[in-house]
């Protein structure tokens, strides 16, 4: 029976308590371990030290291809700049050519009219025939 004793409630809270402050002071060890690991990986990168590393050595043929991939990526995206911006100018200069072209058309229209074209010409040029055209017809007309 010297296992099943009967607790305090003053004496369960002591132990609760010191259960709770193991906890956080193993929770910061681990905080600690994990920041003098990314100290230690960063101090590597900036040394140089992980290209000598065995994973990396092996891994180096990837690693050249996954930089050709960024290297491909930055590409595309500067290409694609461009060609973004040369389609909104081409839009604009389309938006212009079109405007001309509608207000040029419109002057064409009203130059050609008859009464315009009747002003243009001068005095002893081509003047409009009053008879209306007759229209031929042939009976028996024979190809050779």
């Amino acid at each position: 029976m010297s296992e099943n004793e009967f607790l305090n409630k003053a004496e369960s809270e002591k132990i609760k308590a010191a259960e709770e402050a193991k906890k956080p002071k193993r929770k910061k060890k681990r905080a600690a371990k994990a920041e003098k690991g990314n100290a230690r990986m960063v101090v590597q990168i900036m040394n140089g030290e992980f290209l000598s590393k065995d994973w990396f050595v092996k891994n180096l043929g990837f690693t050249f291809y996954v930089g050709f991939l960024l290297v491909v990526l930055i590409g595309w995206g500067y290409y694609t700049e461009t060609v973004i911006k040369n389609e909104v100018n081409l839009k604009t200069e389309l938006g212009e050519l079109e405007s001309e072209f509608f207000t040029l058309n419109s002057e064409v229209i009203t130059k050609r009219g008859r009464d315009n074209l009747k002003e243009n010409i001068p005095a002893n040029g081509p003047k409009e025939n009053r008879v209306s055209p007759h229209k031929l017809k042939v009976k028996n007309f024979v190809f050779d």
